[in-house]
């Protein structure tokens, strides 16, 4: 099969409906408020943009590249197991957002923060110098200037740095998960 004709977009599509209906199922029973499931929901979000890179990048030979934030690179081996990595990072966030246990909202914290770090830190540089990033969806859609700055904020961004604030606070009083 020739891998440069899947559409991935269908790909990232349906590994995407699926892990929401995992998350809306975990919410359901989870034990957080409206701001873990926001914190949780763009953890989701990152999930879904990254579920096609890893698979992609090593069986697609027309893959032009995978950028996350601070993580670029070409395609391989390398940036499956970096894509990867990050689609892991990302689930492990989702749904330890929705738990109530203190080491369910430490993973939360590390996630938020890691996440922060690699989307925030070259929005912050991009929008300081004036020279905004891009939001490329695949070959298919790209947003760029201020919308793609402020949605880049309000999707990537801000979520992360209220999940660090929100997961540190609820730390000190969220019960141990053995007595739960």
């Amino acid at each position: 099969m020739d891998f440069s004709q899947v559409n991935w977009l269908y790909v990232a599509g349906g590994v995407s409906g699926v892990m929401l209906l995992a998350w809306l199922i975990a919410l359901v029973r989870g034990r957080t408020g409206f701001i873990g499931a926001v914190v949780g929901f763009a953890h989701l979000f990152a999930a879904g943009l990254n579920s096609a890179a890893p698979l992609r990048s090593a069986v697609d030979p027309t893959y032009v590249g995978y950028g996350f934030g601070l993580l670029q690179g070409d395609r391989g081996l390398t940036v499956s197991a970096m894509a990867a990595a990050v689609f892991i990072t990302a689930l492990v966030g989702a749904f330890s957002a929705l738990r109530g246990s203190r080491e369910a909202t430490l993973l939360t914290a590390v996630t938020s923060t890691f996440f922060l770090v690699i989307l925030g830190w070259p929005w912050l540089q991009d929008t300081l110098k004036g020279k905004y990033m891009s939001l490329q969806l695949g070959e298919y859609a790209t947003l760029s200037g201020m919308t793609s700055a402020a949605l880049l904020f309000v999707l990537m961004v801000a979520p992360f740095a209220i999940g660090v604030v929100w997961s540190l606070m609820r730390m000190r009083t969220a019960p141990a998960a053995v007595t739960q």
